[in-house]
C-alpha cells in the first residue's frame, strides 16, 4: 500500500511539473529540485540515464565535465508515417536536438534545444524537403516548405515534443529515484 502511495505521490508531482514547466517552441528548460543527492551522486545517475537511454553513450556525449557538473549530449530522433491511409509508401525525418544536463547539490536541469530536422526522404531514397520545427505551420508555400499538409505537419510536430517531453519526465523520475545496488547477486 505505501509503495502504491509513494508511486501515485510521484506521479501528481511530475503532472504538476509537466504542467508548470513544459516546453516553449522546441525549447524544455526543467529545473528538478528538492531532490536527497549531492552533486556527485547526481552526476553518476545522469551518467547511468544516459548510458541506459541511448543506443551509446560514448557516441551521444559531447562534453563531460563533473567537475563543473556539466554533461552535453547530441541525440537524433527518427519518424517516420505512411504518406497516404492506403498506402505502404512511407515518409521518414530524423530529426536532431541537443541536451544538457546540469548538476549541483539536491538539485539538477535539464535543457532541450536546437532541436532541427536534420533530413527527409521517402521510400525510394528521394530526398523531402527539410522542414522546419515550429509550433506553426508556413503561411505561405506551407506544404512545399514541409512536405506535408497543415494536419500531418502538426500531427508530426506533436509526435516529435511528446518525444522529447517523454526524455524530460523519464529523467525527471530517474533522479528522484534511489540507485538499487543488488550485492546479493
Amino acid at each position: 500500500m505505501r509503495k502504491k502511495k509513494k508511486y501515485l505521490i510521484v506521479a501528481l508531482f511530475m503532472f504538476i511539473g509537466v504542467v508548470s514547466y513544459s516546453q516553449v517552441n522546441f525549447k524544455w528548460d526543467v529545473i528538478i529540485d528538492s531532490l536527497a543527492d549531492n552533486k556527485d551522486d547526481l552526476y553518476s545517475k545522469t551518467k547511468l540515464f544516459i548510458s541506459e537511454n541511448w543506443n551509446s553513450a560514448q557516441d551521444v556525449i559531447q562534453n563531460d565535465d563533473k567537475d563543473a557538473g556539466v554533461i552535453l549530449i547530441k541525440g537524433t530522433l527518427q519518424k517516420e508515417r505512411n504518406y497516404a491511409t492506403m498506402t505502404s509508401w512511407k515518409q521518414f525525418w530524423t530529426f536532431s536536438y541537443t541536451i544538457k544536463f546540469f548538476m549541483k547539490d539536491t538539485k539538477c536541469r535539464i535543457v532541450i534545444e536546437s532541436v532541427n530536422c536534420q533530413s527527409a526522404r521517402d521510400d525510394d531514397y528521394n530526398k523531402r524537403p527539410i522542414m522546419p520545427i515550429a509550433d506553426f505551420y508556413p503561411s505561405s508555400k506551407g506544404k512545399t516548405i514541409t512536405g506535408l499538409t497543415k494536419e500531418k505537419y502538426f500531427e508530426l510536430m506533436r509526435s516529435l515534443k511528446s518525444d522529447l517531453q517523454s526524455i524530460v519526465d523519464s529523467y525527471s523520475i530517474y533522479v528522484k529515484n534511489p540507485i538499487v545496488e543488488n550485492n546479493e547477486w
